[in-house]
């Protein structure tokens, strides 16, 4: 089965020039791991849940380029949107600041394009202001550090706005209208129904024509090594257009496998985004 990976995360919201959001005020300050240097361009601040339920914490991000704001704020996994940005820019930085504790922050980072870091979370951090609206500090290390053989040192500096974060909301048992679409599209594929599973499929695995007798075999064999022989929703989220389903089913080889399956609803048809499996024996 061919992998399709998606990464997970938190929901984050970036600040800067758009419709109905506020641009950060400041925002400065470089970041150094092994072979990679830059300063920052651009910056966010949100709350998220903390380790304990009902003590959310501050989280920061920054990067060195602008992002396509509108498609991030309107993503489910808001994080993965931006390091997918990053991934289709093929190259660019981010940097993810926890605030986990008074005077204390965690690190960490995805860089070039590829390459995810995890820094930890007894970096120094100063707080000169924080309210529910507003953030302003730096996290900074003391002195260079390292990890293996990459060294690292970083100094960032904020002074911005904290931006409340639309939230998805659970499907309905079974995936709702989202899971239903998924799964009309595995039975459709296991069935060699292109009408159905044309409806459902990615623009960029839709042929321009419909596949004659002879190419019908081949065109279904290729979809089904990357999809579900059966599957069934096990749960999910949805925001506006966007949907995420958590599914659970078996392979063309008969294994189990688990994972998630990302669909956007156009002209009223839920179509796969991407999805990641793994197995789950």
């Amino acid at each position: 089965m061919k992998r399709l990976d998606v990464v997970a995360g938190v929901a984050v919201v970036w600040l800067g020039a758009g419709p109905g959001l506020a641009g950060a005020d400041e925002v400065k300050g470089a970041f150094h791991f092994g072979d990679v240097r830059f300063s920052l361009a651009d910056g966010l601040a949100y709350q998220a849940e903390g380790k304990e339920p009902g003590k959310p914490t501050t989280v920061l991000v920054f990067t060195d380029f602008k992002i396509d704001r509108p498609a991030v704020m309107e993503a489910i996994e808001t994080t993965s949107a931006v390091i997918g940005q990053v991934i289709a820019r093929q190259g660019g930085n981010v940097v993810f600041v926890n605030l986990v504790t008074a005077g204390r922050c965690g690190v960490s980072a995805f860089l070039g394009g590829s390459h995810s870091v995890g820094l930890g979370e007894g970096f120094s951090a100063k707080t000169k202001a924080s309210t529910a609206s507003r953030i302003t500090g730096e996290c900074a290390t003391l002195e260079p550090g390292k990890m293996f053989d990459d060294a690292y040192d970083f100094a960032l500096t904020y002074d911005m706005p904290v931006t409340a974060i639309p939230r998805p909301t659970a499907l309905a048992t079974g995936g709702g209208e989202p899971g239903a679409a998924y799964l009309s599209l595995v039975k459709a594929i296991q069935a060699a129904d292109f009408p159905t599973a044309r409806r459902h499929l990615p623009a960029e695995q839709i042929p321009e024509q419909s596949p004659g007798a002879s190419e019908t075999k081949d065109y279904f064999h290729g979809l089904a090594l990357n999809y579900p022989k059966t599957a069934k929703v096990t749960g999910g989220l949805v925001k506006g257009d966007l949907a995420r389903i958590e599914i659970e089913g078996i392979d063309y080889e008969g294994r189990k496998i688990k994972g998630g399956v990302n669909v956007k609803r156009t002209a009223g048809v839920w179509r796969v985004v991407d999805q990641g499996y793994f197995f789950a024996e």
